[in-house]
């Protein structure tokens, strides 16, 4: 066989635009893009008959995986050309990582990969423009399924797969995911602050299986859920959902990500994203922290404003950096040492770390001594809990909700009744009333 392992000469070289992770877990979604996938499989079935690169014929299984890895390489290179013209796709070669069994890398991220990839980028074919791996990408997004550090190798669609594009007119609904797709992650500990645990292997569970079924359930509800965005940097269509626990245990975190409205500021969801033809508000549960860790210790909170010190000598101004303290001090496993970044914004260079802490003692005695103990994965793991909880019953009211951590956004006329439900949902699981705060546009 040919080893054409260059970049196609009409492509962008592969330092003009930046390359993004692969996603091995893309799929066909029409019949469009099926025949367009059968039609690759065609040629490749030719290029190896003529070059004879096969001394025999795959058996059943094996037919399986070359066409899902096949399926995966044009799904995902030709998103990438949706996304943005010229845009690439970095992945690795390395047999470490290809032969090696994961729930997490899904059948495209296997041994024939790399045989596959010369094929697809063989002169004759012109599937792909290939570049061998030489640089390395360090990745620090929590949704991420699987490692790609280290040496990876660059892919972009080539000239006969761009030909293909325009020819069947494919557009980001021809695109779907494979149903095998892990959406329970489970991570390391985090081997600095601003980089993900790595990916663990875990047995599933009576708990595990309820997880992935849920999430299941609800990302479905999303695929087929009517939403508008007029961002133009946002891809609506990238509304698939996982949780992701931390520090190899389940109890911990367990948020949600993978909406393309995560990443957006709170003004641009409010101003851009419509749902069931309509714009949305931000449903938000207040001073959650606390009222979460009131309901693990099974006591009642004292009236008003959770974060006002006022009574103990800390200005009501200064309320921000207090919220900043208190958050800081619930996830911390030992005693805050500082003022959190951001906290003197608002408290003054007269007040010290310790006042606040003191004055936050005094107002909250049947809780501090939660503070700086490390319950703050321990409190998300039940925040998310409820936050499931709470699109699984607006699903069932025929109510679309996009989750953002402790909030929701929903379409403006189901304003009353989803606060209802993140109420009673909250009440359902900790026993406490909540306040939930609502932005408009």
């Amino acid at each position: 066989m040919k080893d054409t392992t260059e970049q196609d000469p009409n492509a962008p070289p592969a330092s003009a635009i930046p390359a993004r992770p692969f996603d091995p877990h893309r799929r066909s979604a029409s019949a469009a893009m099926t025949e367009l996938v059968r039609d690759v499989l065609g040629f490749m079935d030719g290029y190896e008959d003529y070059y004879q690169t096969r001394k025999r014929k795959r058996s059943a299984a094996a037919q399986v995986t070359y066409e899902a890895t096949v399926e995966a390489v044009v799904c995902d290179l030709i998103h990438r050309e949706l996304e943005v013209t010229g845009g690439q796709v970095h992945l690795t070669q390395s047999n470490q990582v290809l032969r090696r069994k994961s729930r997490y890398k899904g059948t495209a991220l296997g041994k024939v990969l790399p045989d596959i990839l010369k094929v697809m980028a063989a002169e004759e074919m012109s599937f792909i423009a290939l570049t061998k791996g030489q640089r390395k990408f360090t990745i620090l997004d929590e949704a991420l399924t699987f490692a790609v550090n280290g040496k990876q190798t660059i892919l972009a669609a080539g000239s006969r797969l761009m030909n293909l594009i325009k020819h069947f007119g494919l557009t980001f609904t021809d695109i779907g995911r494979s149903p095998e797709e892990e959406v329970i992650l489970l991570r390391g500990p985090k081997p600095r602050a601003d980089k993900p645990g790595e990916l663990e292997e875990y047995d599933d569970t009576e708990e595990t299986n309820t997880l992935r079924q849920q999430m299941q359930v609800i990302n479905e509800w999303l695929e087929a859920a009517e939403i508008e965005c007029t961002n133009p940097e946002s891809n609506l269509h990238n509304r698939h959902m996982k949780r992701i626990f931390n520090n190899s245990d389940f109890a911990q975190s367990g948020r949600l990500y993978g909406g393309f409205w995560q990443p957006m500021t709170h003004a641009q969801r409010l101003d851009s994203i419509i749902l069931d033809d309509d714009s949305v508000v931000e449903l938000d549960y207040g001073q959650v922290g606390l009222l979460l860790l009131y309901g693990i210790e099974g006591a009642v909170p004292p009236d008003g404003d959770l974060y006002d010190l006022s009574e103990y000598g800390i200005p009501t101004s200064c309320r921000p950096g207090i919220k900043k303290v208190i958050q800081a001090a619930i996830n911390a496993s030992k005693p805050l040492g500082r003022l959190p970044k951001g906290a003197r914004k608002t408290i003054s260079a007269s007040i010290s770390l310790k006042d606040v802490l003191a004055a936050v003692g005094k107002r909250h005695p049947l809780i501090v001594h939660r503070f700086g103990a490390g319950v703050g994965m321990q409190i998300m793991r039940l925040e998310a809990d409820i936050l499931v909880d709470v699109l699984l019953a607006l699903k069932d009211r025929n109510i679309t909700g996009l989750p953002i951590h402790d909030a929701v956004l929903v379409n403006g006329n189901f304003e009353a009744e989803a606060k209802d439900i993140m109420s009673r949902v909250f009440r359902e699981k900790v026993g406490l009333t909540p306040v939930v705060s609502v932005e408009h546009p």
